[in-house]
């Protein structure tokens, strides 16, 4: 049984979500047969303004490549893992009927959320290796989690090699000025949706911007900008000097099919953070000291509703327990103003 996780109002998170067997299931634009001609990007913005407003999730960056996905998002109410289980399987079951793909989409784990937490300066980008973490040595450069995290996110497709600029990619990768706000009306796609169902609505809109919780973080909105944009090209940099500018290119990349996979090496068995704090070492400790403390409220918790006791009340953040067998749980904490 894999270790519960603790969902918190007023929380920042890292979300990815890689597909099954490293398949290129979210190639952008591939229209090679099929009856249906909807983009990856218009079903991923459909599902996800479908459920974002009613639970409360908001999203600050994002970029799909072809096998996997990565958003950084921020969880009003404490209910991101309704909000993943909802949009990721109507995204998912889109993407099946627009390529007719016979198996599933993602993989069955639950994928990576990560908790973003922490405003010391970390290490200088150009030291970083290519999963966000830091190689040592290296000089700093003031900026939040963040920061470090929304630049890399943005980075992935030069990163991987793919294109020589965020803004060659031809599927969806967010920008840093999407962080002031935007947002575009998204019509209902053909794919699995019925036409005459009343729950999906015709037309939703999707909006991306930075929250007031992270605008507070920086002097204001302009130094926010400032701080990502010079670190998403400080990757840039690094990426290209890494690839010596030999990229595959936008038209390889539309000519990938959704039936192929990843044949490149990858580690398996690596370690999933559940929380990154860009070396703010108070923060990690206090983090980890809490989660700690839910694991084992949680963990009492569940013995006694093994040993036969009726009414458990579980630790607040508990998320299947509640929302799914009906367990009361703790009070949230109140989230302090931004």
């Amino acid at each position: 049984m894999s270790r519960p996780h603790q969902y918190l109002p007023g929380t920042f998170y890292e979300v990815t979500r890689r597909c099954v067997e490293r398949a290129h299931k979210l190639t952008p634009d591939y229209a090679r047969g099929g009856k249906y001609s909807s983009t990856v990007e218009h079903l991923y913005k459909y599902a996800t303004a479908r459920f974002a407003k009613r639970y409360g999730v908001e999203v600050m960056a994002v970029c799909l490549m072809a096998n996997h996905m990565h958003e950084i998002v921020f969880d009003r109410y404490g209910k991101i893992d309704k909000f993943l289980q909802k949009r990721n399987a109507m995204f998912a079951n889109m993407v099946k009927v627009r390529y007719g793909l016979p198996a599933g989409i993602f993989e069955k784990s639950d994928g990576k959320y990560n908790r973003l937490e922490g405003a010391r300066p970390f290490a200088k980008l150009d030291d970083l290796d290519g999963h966000g973490g830091a190689r040592g040595g290296g000089p700093t450069s003031t900026g939040t989690v963040l920061t470090e995290k929304i630049s890399y996110v943005l980075a992935n497709p030069v990163a991987a090699g793919l294109v020589a600029s965020p803004e060659e990619w031809p599927g969806i990768v967010s920008s840093v000025e999407d962080l002031l706000g935007k947002s575009v009306v998204v019509k209902r796609p053909l794919e699995y949706l019925a036409q005459n169902d009343a729950k999906n609505a015709p037309e939703v809109t999707f909006s991306m911007a930075a929250p007031p919780e992270a605008i507070a973080q920086f002097a204001n909105s302009a130094a926010m900008l400032e701080a990502t944009e010079g670190a998403l090209q400080r990757r840039i940099r690094s990426a290209r000097r890494r690839h010596a500018q030999r990229f595959a290119g936008r038209l390889r990349v539309l000519a990938t099919s959704p039936h192929a996979r990843a044949t490149s090496y990858e580690p398996f068995g690596r370690r999933v953070p559940r929380i990154t704090t860009a070396g703010d070492l108070e923060a990690a400790r206090r983090l980890i000291a809490e989660m700690r403390a839910f694991r084992k409220a949680y963990r009492i918790a569940l013995e006694a509703l093994k040993a036969g006791k009726r009414r458990v009340t579980f630790p607040a953040g508990t998320g299947k327990m509640h929302s799914t067998y009906g367990f009361p749980r703790e009070a949230y904490p109140v989230p302090a103003a931004a």
